[in-house]
């Protein structure tokens, strides 16, 4: 084993930096997992609501008699 207080302070300063990544990257995860989830919403609610649009104007049925 080293007796070195460098060592020391150096495993420590690194074990440190190691358990603060892991909280890190679980946000990381969380925020692709949500970002994932809102694109899969937007697309379904556009699939849903949005169809082929049409234009109509105003009709006037003039009835006929032959």
């Amino acid at each position: 084993m080293m007796k070195s207080p460098l060592f020391w302070k150096v495993s420590t300063l690194l074990g440190c930096i190691l358990l603060l990544l892991v909280p890190l990257f679980m946000v990381s995860n969380l925020i692709s997992e949500r970002e994932s989830y809102r694109n899969d919403v937007e697309h379904s609610l556009r699939q849903s609501t949005s169809g082929p649009q049409k234009l109509v104007g105003p009709l006037i049925a003039i009835p006929v008699t032959e």
